[in-house]
């Protein structure tokens, strides 16, 4: 590149970019790329600006018509220096602010080689072009937005000047045809100027408008779409399928963003399937994809005949935590050892949506080139900042936008290190409709997409959905007369309307949300990204059905119910519960005979099934448990009147068995029916372990909750203490059996009654009491499972969970066997057996457990419910975690839906009313609903748990806590905190300690910046302290040196 630029900014640029060298890769790149860009247009700029003045010199304008006294003076080279001259002194290390001015003396032309060696048509391969030198009677001035150059400039910085250069470029463009066509020649014949977005010039064909009402996606989907649909039509409200255009990138019209997209779609191609046969190998021509977006198929087709994989169509998932990254299923079954297809660049999956069902190449797996991804790379040293803080306008992350260049595909293809095959897509057979979707977006700071049309970005929650769009001018009814500060920082629900054809999403408003920062606004925009929208407070109608007191038992009521009102029956449950669902009770027979009870609220004789009532609380499906409140599934009034409060009246389904001491049934079959009961306490987990941790104490009423019904503390000691020693022998019989256990913590938050901020948090432990009551009511679930499959066998709401991944199981087994642990993954019970194992074998056996417990999660699946009709197979009733051949869900009924449509299977099979009236269709449908309902509502208390540990964070400005490494990639590793069970991500280059990555992923290397310690190394199962604290709104963690906090 010919020197045309001060040396004070050629210095700055350099010295930047020796940094980045030494700094992660994927993430500094970008910014190269970008600075690299900048650097380009400037010259070009110059070398336009200097062919103008040139010819408004001879065209006899006046010096002052083109003097622009903010841009540095030039003044034209006699001669062109050879580049090994030495510069003349006069350049300084600073950027020099000189006034712009015509030519002091009479031009003298230099004949200069153009960078790039492109054939013009209209202009020679040489120019006539200026050499900028700062005059010698000008002092140099250190200005405060020079100084800032000296500074590392953020992303965004950046982005705004190109796009500044950008728009001057296309002004210029339009003084004379000359200069458009030599643009456009630039723009096309140079591979960083082609990567940006321009708008069509007067030299091609007629102008177009590129962007939001331009721009439709290039597919060349099977599934039929609206080639002459437009955004601007405003779709309705209701309108959820994507517009898209057909438009395969070959024709004269299209955009030059829609030709980057092409050749990046070529490069991605051409470079996996090199990859798979190996750099060392040649492909043959016809292996080389230079088509179209029409000409996937064919060459997908050629692919196939080379032997090189082969073409499915399945639904396509995209990663939740990067949007780049989509998986293709290539089996459905669970315990096969094929890997599923990866697609490393947004524009490879044709933007697919998460959901959509694609015809794609894959690769096949298991090759040469794909083993190599998961070799320890070249790696670097970077970290090794100064202070917990950004420089001026740095960014801590990249946006979430859609676009990718090469070098971000060969950055995603370097860190990938499970060997997926990789793949394309050559279609879109079927697509989602996108629903709507949550994010924050401010009314200030609008982008550009196309020559006249201002954008907002919205960013959405869902990190699948990459950066969304909001035209300028349609956002007017939402910013009003409000002032810059009421317009930053807004939480609002979108609507995807498209997809243009650089994978930007365009999207309309529907409606705000709140503010950023507001924990009630901040709720409920996590309600509406988990599609908990329409969970709305019942009308008040309907808690006033329930708000009356009970009426008293009467004999009718008594007629089909066993009185047990006289039984000594107690809840236990944690301290803060209100819906109480189920209590227990025993009774010692004889010597070694007990007669065991569990009593379930029965909600279903007040929900009388397909009333309007049971109607909206199908559709509610299940209770939402945020961190600061309880969305309940039924109305409060009716919650208050099945809970199984003491000294209350309560109608209930009890199951009944006799047993020893060591939990062995005495009797083949359990007891079913209906009861009234009055429970005598309300028992918390922590009275209960009180008597559990000290079984021979003499317990006074000071120490319980108050005992009705004419019980006293002996009473209820000694049934949990009989309880208890049976349990713990169920427990072990199921362990044995084969039952696998995993506990991932748990978060309660104590929160300020006024202000409603986190004061404090714990991790709420499972000791003996809770699984006490574990066990009693896995044994009714069971129960109820079995005698409601037996009694209609085509309509039984069942629970199943499949196997894991056994492929995630090897390559996990695989990490464990490099640092001298077995993992056998054969069976759950071999499974729970190396938990067990691995933990006392370990020197850190918390650690040890922590990380388990998180790894084991992810190749587990999700147990759903199903209807029984047509599931003969054992495997279609077998769960999986409890190792039993069938299971249901009967004991909570006041928070599940499917609870209560097992409750009235129950009592339909004990003869009490007749079967539900719903088909197994209806059933079908319903537990579909139950299972996305669930999902959801758990994600929901997730995240809102979520929310108050950063706010906990927040307002602590940081705390410190200890973790275990879990994984660890070229850029970042993930590690998982002992005091709260908090999966953080550890990015290297925003360390303040360094990181050596060159053993990555098999483990790092940190150090002190000034190397008073020797480097430690990190590795799977490393316990390193760490610092938490809220950066750029993330949760973001630091490594610090040393063992101890």
């Amino acid at each position: 590149m010919p020197s045309l630029l001060y040396p004070a900014h050629s210095q700055v640029m350099s010295e930047t970019s020796s940094v980045d060298v030494d700094a992660d890769r994927d993430g500094k790149k970008m910014g190269e790329g970008l600075r690299q860009r900048s650097q380009r247009l400037i010259v070009r700029l110059q070398q336009m600006q200097r062919e103008m003045e040139s010819n408004a010199s001879s065209n006899d304008l006046s010096a002052n018509q083109v003097v622009n006294p903010l841009q540095p003076q030039i003044c034209w080279a006699e001669a062109r220096p050879h580049p090994n001259q030495s510069q003349p002194s006069a350049r300084s290390n600073s950027r020099q602010a000189i006034p712009y001015g015509v030519p002091v003396s009479a031009p003298a032309p230099v004949a200069m080689p153009l960078p790039y060696h492109v054939a013009f048509a209209t202009y020679q391969a040489t120019m006539q072009i200026p050499c900028v030198q700062p005059l010698s009677h000008m002092h140099v001035v250190s200005s405060p937005s020079h100084r800032l150059m000296a500074k590392k400039k953020s992303k965004r910085t950046l982005r705004n000047e190109v796009e500044a250069l950008q728009d001057m470029v296309k002004h210029l463009s339009h003084l004379s045809p000359d200069v458009n066509a030599y643009a456009c020649q630039l723009i096309r014949k140079n591979e960083i100027l082609s990567q940006l977005e321009w708008s069509q010039t007067r030299s091609e064909a007629q102008p177009q408008q590129v962007g939001y009402q331009g721009r439709h996606r290039h597919d060349s989907e099977v599934s039929a779409t609206n080639n002459g649909s437009h955004v601007q039509q405003h779709p309705k409200l209701g309108r959820r399928q994507r517009n898209r255009k057909k438009n395969d990138g070959s024709g004269s019209n299209g955009t030059q963003s829609q030709k980057t997209e092409l050749e990046a779609m070529r490069s991605y191609i051409n470079k996996i399937v090199q990859r798979y046969v190996g750099m060392d190998h040649k492909l043959s021509e016809d292996l080389i994809f230079k088509g179209n977006f029409s000409d996937l198929e064919a060459h997908a087709q050629r692919l196939v005949a080379a032997g090189y994989g082969r073409i499915v169509e399945e639904e396509i998932r995209v990663n939740r935590k990067n949007n780049r990254q989509a998986f293709i299923i290539m089996s459905t079954d669970r315990e096969a050892l094929e890997r599923d297809g990866i697609v490393l660049l947004p524009v490879a999956r044709r933007y697919a949506f998460e959901g959509d069902k694609v015809r794609a190449f894959v690769l096949n797996p298991d090759t040469q080139g794909s083993s190599k991804t998961a070799e320890p790379s070249s790696g670097g040293i970077t970290g090794g900042k100064p202070s917990l803080s950004l420089a001026d306008g740095e960014e801590l992350s990249d946006d979430t936008e859609s676009q990718g260049s090469e070098s971000d595909t060969d950055n995603v293809v370097v860190i990938s290190s499970d060997n997926c095959p990789k793949a394309f897509v050559i279609a879109i057979t079927k697509q989602t409709e996108l629903r709507q979707i949550v994010g924050t977006i401010s009314f200030t700071n609008p982008t550009k997409l196309c020559d006249d049309q201002l954008f907002y970005k919205f960013r959405p929650y869902d990190l699948r959905v990459p950066m969304v769009y909001v035209p300028k001018d349609a956002c007017a009814a939402h910013i009003g007369n409000k002032q810059q500060i009421d317009v930053s920082g807004l939480l609002y629900l979108a609507n995807i309307l498209e997809t243009d054809c650089n994978g930007h999403c365009i999207a309309e408003l529907i409606q705000p949300v709140g503010r950023v920062g507001n924990l009630d606004d901040e709720l409920k925009a996590i309600l509406f990204h988990n599609g908990l929208r329409d969970i709305k407070p019942f009308e008040q109608r309907f808690n006033d059905i329930y708000s009356q007191p009970s009426p008293p038992i009467s004999q009718d009521d008594l007629h089909q119910r066993k009185d047990l009102r006289k039984m000594c029956i107690f809840t236990i449950d944690p301290m803060t519960a209100r819906d109480l669902d189920d209590a227990v009770s025993i009774e010692k027979l004889g010597d070694n005979e007990y007669e065991i009870g569990v009593h379930i609220s029965d909600v279903s004789h007040f929900l009388i099934e397909d009333n309007e009532l049971d109607n909206i609380v199908k559709e509610r499906s299940t209770s939402i448990y945020l961190a600061n409140e309880v969305i309940h599934m039924l109305p409060q009034s009716l919650c208050m009147r099945c809970s199984l409060l003491p000294g209350e009246d309560k109608f209930a389904f009890s199951v009944f068995w006799r047993m020893n001491g060591e939990g062995v049934m005495l009797q083949k079959e359990p007891e079913f029916c209906r009861t009234v009961i009055n429970s005598c306490s309300q028992f918390a987990y922590e009275h209960a372990q009180k008597i559990i941790d000290n079984p021979n104490e003499r317990f006074t009423e000071n120490d319980f909750p108050t005992i009705l019904n004419g019980f006293n503390p002996d009473d209820i000691r000694n049934r949990v203490l009989w309880l208890h020693d049976i349990a713990s022998s169920i427990r072990k019989t199921r362990l044995d059996n084969g039952a696998l256990t995993i506990n991932n913590a748990k978060l309660r938050f104590v929160l300020d009654p006024i202000s409603g901020e986190p004061l404090s948090f714990e991790v709420e432990k499972q000791r003996e009491a809770n699984r006490l009551i574990e066990e009693f009511m896995l044994l009714a679930n069971q129960a109820v499972a079995r005698f409601i499959h037996e009694s209609f066998p085509d309509i039984a709401v069942l629970r199943n969970h499949p196997p894991p991944l056994t492929k995630s199981l090897k390559a996990l087994r695989e990490k464990f066997l490099a640092l001298g642990f077995e993992l056998d993954y054969s069976s759950s019970k071999a499974l729970q057996e190396s938990m067990v194992r691995l933990c006392n074998e370990a020197p850190n056996p918390v650690a040890m457990n922590a990380c388990l417990s998180q790894l084991l999660m992810k190749p587990m699946a999700r147990a759903t419910y199903f209807c029984s009709e047509g599931k003969s197979e054992p495997a279609d009733l077998w769960h999986y975690a409890l190792s039993i051949p069938i299971y249901t869900h009967f004991t909570s009924p006041i928070r599940r839906y499917p609870d209560i449509m097992v409750h009235r299977l129950l009592a339909a099979g004990l003869k009490y009313c007749t079967p539900p009236r719903r088909t197994p269709d209806d059933l079908h449908t319903l537990t579909k609903l139950a299972n996305e309902r669930k999902y959801n509502a758990k994600m929901a208390g997730d995240d809102s748990a979520n929310l108050y540990f950063k706010r906990y964070v927040h307002n602590k400005q940081g705390i410190y806590m200890r973790a275990v490494v879990i994984e660890i990639f070229q850029h970042m590793m993930n590690v998982v905190t002992l005091e709260s069970g908090h999966v953080i991500s550890i990015n290297y280059k925003m360390q303040k300690v360094l990181v050596d990555t060159h053993g990555a992923p098999n483990y790092i290397l940190i150090a002190e910046r000034n190397l008073k310690q020797s480097p430690r190394k990190l590795q799977l199962l490393s316990v390193v302290p760490i610092c938490l604290i809220i950066w750029d709104k993330k949760l973001t963690g630091f490594l610090k040196m040393g063992e101890h906090i």
